[in-house]
């Protein structure tokens, strides 16, 4: 017990507190700038079984927030080199992975070998996703979200606690919210409210009774303040969702602020059946392509959703790629199911579009 001898020393936690956390299984949904910082300090303090759902691959952009990895981990799968350095912080505990993420077919049976859920995705279809599963459950789960220098955090479903949608019933509208792939964030903030909610899990472990369940925290880091927000149980909405008649939200997989968007090649852009290309570069840069569907510069595209259709296909191209990433993310952030980023630049769409016989072997 030597590993564990500091937090033992603690009068309210103990041998019986620290026998509660070697006890207890914690699913941790997602693996990225909040589920880093999650995972790390749960396997540290000895939490017994901890399972890690993700379905993406270490990037580099990755690593300013993601501290779980290394540059080495690049290319990896997340749940893989996860486990690797979780066993080798503690490899008295028992890591299961789930390289699937989680999704509407797969979410109820994987949740019921654990005893809390925790949400590191920051991501809303994934997150009332969560919630219904959990109500349906009778799990408690705890969530995280970022906003620029801003975060918050609470657990829900707990011991006759609200859930999430007692404080939000509703997705927001498209175009109300943007991701940190738009509107960055230090890594930092990710760190802070990720550990906020590692601590949060630790004390609904040994502290069931005590711990906080009907308050949501708001940090700003920005003046270092704290503040919390009381919140109510909506009952009827809470029976509803636990109801045979409630169906869980439609969601393929896990996708958040970390996911990278699917991404075509040109080849398989151009053979890609009515698809509309979508051009996110700024309108004055060149070259111009006169047969190209749309042009909406990705910094205007939050306030120009409605001017795309929810039903059709996109492929998202600027100069580079690195634009058409960011804003193929925000359309699946509001919920665009079809919609992709070209690997090739504005210049090689171009030339195939004049040329459709010329080859684009060097660009795929």
């Amino acid at each position: 017990m030597n590993r564990y001898q500091r937090q033992i020393q603690l009068e309210d936690v103990g041998p019986s507190g620290q026998e509660a956390l070697a006890k207890a299984k914690v699913l941790v949904v997602g693996a990225g700038g909040l589920g880093s910082p999650i995972l790390q300090y749960l396997a540290a303090a000895g939490v017994g079984t901890l399972g890690v759902a993700d379905m993406d691959t270490v990037a580099l952009s990755n690593l300013h927030r993601q501290l779980l990895y290394s540059t080495q981990d690049v290319g990896k799968p997340k749940v893989l080199a996860a486990q690797e350095r979780l066993k080798s912080l503690n490899p008295e505990i028992e890591i299961k992975t789930y390289p699937e993420g989680v999704h509407t077919e797969n979410i109820m049976p994987m949740i019921v070998s654990y005893d809390l859920i925790i949400d590191g995705t920051d991501n809303f279809s994934t997150r009332y996703l969560i919630n219904d599963a959990c109500v349906k459950s009778n799990k408690a789960w705890i969530y995280g979200a970022l906003f620029k220098h801003q975060g918050q955090f609470a657990l829900f479903n707990h011991r006759g606690g609200p859930c999430y949608r007692c404080l939000y019933p509703k997705p927001p509208a498209a175009g109300e919210v943007a991701g940190c792939n738009i509107l960055g964030v230090l890594g930092t903030v990710a760190g802070i409210i990720g550990l906020q909610m590692a601590h949060l899990a630790l004390q609904t472990i040994i502290w069931p009774e005590e711990v906080p369940n009907r308050s949501v925290f708001y940090v700003n880091q920005q003046n270092f303040s704290v503040q919390h927000l009381k919140m109510d149980k909506n009952q009827s909405l809470c029976d509803n969702v636990q109801s045979d008649s409630w169906e869980l939200p439609q969601t393929n997989a896990v996708t958040n602020c970390d996911s990278p968007p699917n991404t075509l090649s040109l080849k398989e852009a151009l053979l890609l059946d009515q698809a509309l290309f979508l051009d996110v570069r700024d309108t004055e840069e060149q070259p111009k392509i006169a047969s190209v569907d749309l042009q909406i510069p990705v910094r205007e595209l939050e306030l120009r959703l409605k001017e795309l259709d929810k039903e059709k296909t996109y492929i998202a191209f600027c100069k580079s790629g690195q634009r058409a990433k960011a804003a193929a993310t925000l359309l699946k952030e509001h919920y665009f199911e079809a919609v992709y980023a070209l690997s090739a630049s504005a210049q090689h769409l171009k030339n195939a579009i004049e040329n459709e016989n010329s080859t684009t072997n060097e660009v795929y």
